[in-house]
C-alpha cells in the first residue's frame, strides 16, 4: 500500500509517528480488498478554540477500480477526536466497513 498512499497534514506539524500509524492502517485495508489502487489520508487540526480544545478531522479516500470510497470523521461532539490517533482509527474503521461492503457486493455480483 505504501506505493499508492498519500498523507497530507493541514494546520499541524507533520508527525512521523502518526504517519507510520496511518501506513499501518492503510496496509490492513488490503486484507479486505486487494484491488486498491490508491489511498489519500488528510489529517487536519482546525483552528483551536479555547472552549473546545484541539480536535482533529480525518478523511480517508480509497480508490478502487470504478469507484472512490470516502470516509470522514469530524470531531463534533466527540471528545475522542481530541486524540489524532483515535480520529485516524475511527476514519479507517469507517473506510474498512465501506470497503467490505463494496467487496461483498462485487463478489455477490460475480457469482
Amino acid at each position: 500500500m505504501n506505493r499508492a498512499l498519500q498523507i497530507t497534514y493541514r494546520g499541524m506539524e507533520t508527525s512521523e509517528a502518526l504517519s507510520e500509524y496511518i501506513r499501518d492502517h492503510a496496509g490492513k485495508l488490503e486484507q479486505f480488498y486487494d484491488g486498491i489502487v490508491g489511498c489519500h489520508v488528510v489529517v487536519e487540526e482546525p483552528h483551536r478554540h479555547k472552549q473546545h480544545g484541539r480536535h482533529f478531522h480525518v478523511r480517508v479516500d480509497v480508490s478502487v477500480p470504478g469507484r472512490n470510497i470516502v470516509a470522514t470523521r469530524d470531531p463534533q461532539g466527540r471528545t475522542s477526536h481530541e486524540d489524532a490517533y483515535q480520529a485516524v482509527t475511527d476514519a479507517f474503521d469507517a473506510a474498512r466497513r465501506q470497503l467490505q461492503h463494496y467487496a461483498d457486493a462485487l463478489h455477490t455480483h460475480h457469482r
